[in-house]
This record gives C-alpha cells, sequence and structure tokens, in this order.
C-alpha cells in the first residue's frame, strides 16, 4: 500500500513543489526500504511512538505554507491533492479541507461527521435505522445518509487525508494525547474554535483501504481503542458529567436495539438471520459503552488513565 501510495504521489500533486516524508514507526517489515526507493525523506523511529506523533514528526521543520496528512493506505488520483491545495488558496478561512473517500472498489467510505453529542447519540442509537437514511440522517450527517455529495463545510472529517493551512494548524497539527484515533476529531474541534472552518470537497475522490494500520495491529479489539479514545476526548471538552451522560443514551440506545432484535428471535419473525446479526452487534456495542457510565474517562492504550 505505501509503494502505490508513494507511486500515486507526483501525478496527484500535479506539478506542485513539494516535500515528502516517510516516518516509520519501528516497522517489520520492508517499508523504510520501499519508501527510500521512491527517493522520499525518510525517518526511522526505534519504536513505534502512535500515529499522532509521527504525523507530527513527518510535518514539523516545515516553512511550507499548506501541508497534508496521507495515510499511506490511500491512493490519491492525479491532480487530487493539487485541487485540496487550491481549495485552500481559494478559501482563506478554510484550515482544512478533505476529499470524499471511497473503498478500493469505489463504494463510499462514510468519512464526514458531526461532532459528538447528546443529540447524535440520540439520534444514532434511539431512532429506527431506516430514519437514519432520510432528513434526521442528511441532519446529522449519519452512516448511510449523509450527503458526500456536495461540498461545503463540515464539522470534522476523517484524517486519512488532510489538506492543512500551515497557519492554522500550528507545527504540531494532532494532539498526542492519544496514540490513534481521535487526533482527526480534535485536530478539526480545535480549528472551529479558533475561528477556521472545515471544507469537504466532494469532488476531489480518493482511494482508501480503510484503518489498515489498526485492523493489523489489534484486529477486533480496535473497537474498544477507539472508544477509549473518544470518550477521553468527549470527557476532555465537555466534562465528566457530560460523558456520563453521552455514556448513558449509547448504552440505552443500542440496549433498545439488541431488545429489539432479540424480541424478534424469538418469535421466528422474518429476517430471523439478519436480526441475529442486528443483535449480536448491537448488544456487543451496548457492553463497551456501559462501563463508560460510571468510569467515563476510560483506559488509554499503555494503561494509562488521563484526569
Amino acid at each position: 500500500m505505501l509503494d502505490r501510495c508513494l507511486a500515486a504521489l507526483p501525478a496527484a500533486l500535479h506539478g506542485l513543489d513539494a516535500e515528502i516524508v516517510v516516518v516509520d514507526n519501528a516497522s517489520s517489515d520492508d517499508s523504510s526500504s520501499v519508501a527510500a526507493g521512491h527517493g522520499v525523506e525518510l525517518c526511522c523511529n526505534p519504536e513505534n511512538v502512535g500515529y499522532a506523533r509521527g504525523m507530527n514528526q513527518a510535518l514539523a521543520g516545515s516553512d511550507a505554507p499548506f501541508l497534508i496528512a496521507l495515510n499511506p493506505d490511500a491512493e490519491p488520483p492525479p491532480g487530487s491533492l493539487a485541487r485540496l491545495v487550491e481549495d485552500l488558496r481559494l478559501r482563506p478561512d478554510v484550515g482544512v479541507v478533505a476529499p470524499r473517500l471511497t473503498g478500493a472498489d469505489g463504494t463510499l467510505q462514510h468519512s464526514v461527521y458531526r461532532f459528538p453529542s447528546l443529540r447524535v447519540a440520540a439520534a444514532v442509537s434511539l431512532l429506527p435505522s431506516r430514519w437514519h437514511r432520510g432528513a434526521v440522517g442528511h441532519r446529522f450527517w449519519l452512516e448511510g445518509g449523509a450527503p458526500h455529495d456536495r461540498s461545503g463545510e463540515v464539522d470534522w472529517a476523517i484524517g486519512a487525508v488532510h489538506c492543512m493551512r500551515a497557519v492554522a494548524v500550528g507545527p504540531s497539527p494532532y494532539s498526542e494525547r492519544w496514540f490513534m484515533y481521535v487526533e482527526d476529531l480534535d485536530l478539526c474541534w480545535r480549528l472551529h474554535s479558533g475561528g477556521w472552518s472545515v471544507w469537504f470537497d466532494a469532488d476531489v475522490v480518493v482511494p482508501h483501504i480503510g484503518n489498515a494500520s489498526g485492523a493489523q495491529a489489534w484486529g477486533e479489539e480496535r473497537t474498544a481503542r477507539w472508544l477509549d479514545a473518544a470518550y477521553d476526548w468527549y470527557r476532555l471538552v465537555h466534562g465528566r458529567v457530560a460523558v456520563r451522560l453521552w455514556a448513558a443514551v449509547n448504552t440505552v440506545g443500542m440496549a433498545a436495539k439488541a431488545a429489539w432484535a432479540a424480541g424478534g428471535l424469538a418469535v421466528h419473525a422474518p429476517g430471523r438471520d439478519r436480526r441475529r446479526t442486528w443483535f449480536v452487534e448491537a448488544r456487543r456495542w451496548a457492553m463497551l459503552h456501559a462501563p463508560r457510565i460510571v468510569h467515563p474517562t476510560g483506559t488509554l492504550p499503555g494503561g494509562a488513565r488521563h484526569d
């Protein structure tokens, strides 16, 4: 994936004068030699310092007015990154621009969201799934209902491809509080708080495998790790009382969905196999959310609890 990503960059940048830096976080494969083969600047860390710290390391020390954080499982097509830079040139109030993401097969990846809130949690957890595809889904940018076909200002976009204005994000764009996950959410929150906006360019489409590193490192545990970071971020921004309420809404909603699916199983309702899948997934999510009502901060990777 890294080889394909780096091979795509010259055409994606479309003649822009750019420095390309790869930070190798103590990989155990031949990633460093792949990067060296493309003639880019290579920094090799003796240990895995995490995504945010590694990306900050890659972006540090440059006097370039625009910075692009790019995941190695993305393969930007010709002209795509140049178009994102042009978006920043044309919109002086924008701090970050993100493209529309698709899977390798061209299917849409949900990549733009509203900031986490009680209202969004209630919409996701308490409303019927069929409502997510209508006006509610559009309003709250829910899975399956968000309008990824039009450009505009958004709350936050996942960091697979972030084109950033250097003066807006500073010398270290991503918070190193978290080893991985929510650093993109946090960056967009801080930009909004500082008067900058985040722009989504639906006309720039970038294929992206999605969560390749997380799946490789943690497998099924990556969901719990993401929730650890998400709850820590929510508590940091909104406080302990708010995060407990957020956990309660998430838990009640997922438990209700599990109960509904279980009722269909008990009476042998049509679509029994589909309901069984819903039941297992909803119960799993409810069990992940429930402990946060009592212990809202969670335990971050490495066992460190943040207060």
